[in-house]
């Protein structure tokens, strides 16, 4: 029994101290100089309280900088969190869901439709971001599985310190505090950014052609998956393209097709942007991603379009519209220092 004993206290030691080296070795994407809050929107999704988040947001980047929840919020009094990752797969959108569904009961989940022509598994960074604060849970494992080439790396990201041991020399003051400080997101997993393009062309999709492009048999098995979900859990879906200069009417057709097939609302932003006053001009920090200015009147308008979807709106109790009525005067703040 003392052996036993001494074999399982071993373990259990060797467990808590490759956990801490975990947190300390993974990246601080967003302290990296990389251009997404990686990091923070998965850490900062887990720290919000259950049953508090009325929509949940799902897609690549072009979700979470042109998608601010506190926009919706402050005009429709409806909580959101926007659970994108760079480049993200369907199959991440739909695992990023199912783990979502376990702290959170929502009424409408929002897809940005880019995803739908992302083919293959993608870039190991991409893959990085996404996964490496994503908790250990069968969803982490299943959605390793598609988006993994070499099963044998899984391991490598249940286990960051065997991909990142050798950032040792390169580790600062933040890699360990991160762990220990408040995970609290205020921009619920929105990016932020003041930036403003420079000699973007007029949006024109009929003159994107994109050739061979077509919406693949895995994209589609896992639209229809997010899409069963929704409905077995009562969840309204809405499909969305945010504007990108890249988007043509191609995809646009084939989203809609999809879209009326399934019989799930698809709004196109890139079709009426300039009704909602987004202009190149003023709205973009690039071709593929709107700044603050043009995300607030996406926001706008996404948020009217979700309320009219809800057949009631969700109760809040104190605590919960306290701490968003905080987060809110915080970027109000923000955006008056700007402007």
């Amino acid at each position: 029994m003392k052996r036993a004993g001494k074999i399982a206290f071993f373990f259990i030691v060797s467990v808590i101290l490759l956990n801490v080296l975990n947190k300390i070795f993974i990246p601080k994407w967003e302290e990296d100089g990389l251009w997404e809050p990686a990091t923070r929107i998965i850490d900062g999704f887990y720290a919000e309280e259950e049953n508090t988040i009325d929509i949940i947001y799902l897609g690549s980047s072009n979700s979470f900088y042109d998608i601010n929840p506190l926009v919706v919020y402050e005009e429709q009094e409806i909580t959101g969190y926007v659970l994108g990752s760079g480049e993200q797969r369907l199959f991440t959108s739909f695992y990023y869901l199912q783990e979502a569904l376990k702290s959170q009961k929502p009424k409408v989940v929002v897809l940005e439709a880019l995803g739908l022509f992302y083919d293959g598994k993608g870039e190991e960074e991409q893959s990085r971001k996404a996964y490496d604060y994503m908790k250990f849970s069968g969803e982490k494992i299943h959605s390793l599985k598609a988006a993994v080439e070499a099963k044998e790396d899984i391991f490598s990201y249940v286990f960051p310190f065997s991909r990142y041991h050798a950032r040792w020399n390169a580790l600062n003051e933040r890699d360990f505090l991160y762990p220990l400080s408040d995970k609290h997101y205020s921009l619920k997993g929105y990016a932020y950014s003041e930036e403003v393009a420079e000699g973007l062309p007029c949006f024109d999709m009929e003159q994107i052609l994109h050739p061979g492009i077509a919406i693949g048999e895995v994209n589609e098995y896992y639209f229809q998956r997010i899409q069963e979900v929704c409905e077995k859990n009562g969840i309204t879906l809405l499909l969305i393209k945010t504007p990108n200069i890249e988007w043509g009417m191609f995809e646009h057709t084939l989203t809609a097709e999809l879209a009326e097939k399934k019989g799930i609302p698809f709004y196109d932003y890139n079709t009426f942007m300039h009704e909602l006053d987004i202009w190149e001009e003023t709205c973009f920090l690039d071709g593929a991603h709107l700044n603050y200015m043009g995300a607030e009147k996406l926001s706008s308008h996404l948020g009217a379009v979700v309320a009219e979807c809800m057949e009631e709106m969700p109760e809040k109790d104190e605590k919960t519209r306290m701490c968003w009525e905080e987060d809110l005067e915080m970027y109000r703040e923000k955006v008056a220092e700007k402007e």
